[in-house]
């Protein structure tokens, strides 16, 4: 669903019928077997603007590392701001605490956590971030079978944004 940019191409939802909508067929959805189907329609249709089939873009995407940013202790006034952004409230696997989320392409990192720190927090605070790569998003276990390791360069650029001023 959002490893394919459908508002870049023209399609103002994720839903399925929309979808199938836009590219011109309709079928009698809600049965298992018949949105599967549907699906795998809609991966082998060519992108209206990018003009490559939908299932490369989104094999594509789903390739690159992902991350997930927690406005952890924000305040309860500004939740439709967050709801606004596309944040869900949402627990942490790992650590348990509750808190509105988000999960972001590596291009809007930097923007969101400016963001957090001038419009929600309004100071210098640490955002909890965790970054999935393909594996690890789709997983059952995700956050046990994560690398620290593997994305030392990542975790100490997002130390650089939340120490910036």
């Amino acid at each position: 669903m959002y490893d394919i940019n459908w508002n870049s191409e023209k399609v103002e939802s994720h839903k399925l019928e929309y979808i199938a909508y836009k590219y011109n067929f309709f079928y009698e959805g809600h049965r298992a077997i018949i949105d599967c189907l549907v699906g795998i329609h809609i991966l082998s249709q060519e992108l209206y603007n990018s003009k490559q089939l939908a299932l490369k873009q989104l094999l594509d995407n789903a390739m690159q590392p992902r991350f997930k940013l927690w406005a952890q202790n924000a305040a309860y006034a500004h939740k439709d701001l967050l709801r606004a952004r596309q944040y869900r409230w949402d627990t942490h696997p790992a650590h348990g605490f509750k808190a509105w989320s988000i999960e972001l392409p590596e291009n809007q990192v930097a923007t969101e956590i400016a963001y957090l720190k001038n419009e929600i927090y309004n100071s210098q605070i640490n955002i909890p971030v965790d970054i999935f790569d393909a594996f690890s998003r789709f997983s059952l276990n995700s956050y046990v079978q994560q690398d620290k390791n593997k994305y030392t360069d990542k975790i100490n650029w997002i130390n650089g944004l939340q120490n910036a001023k």
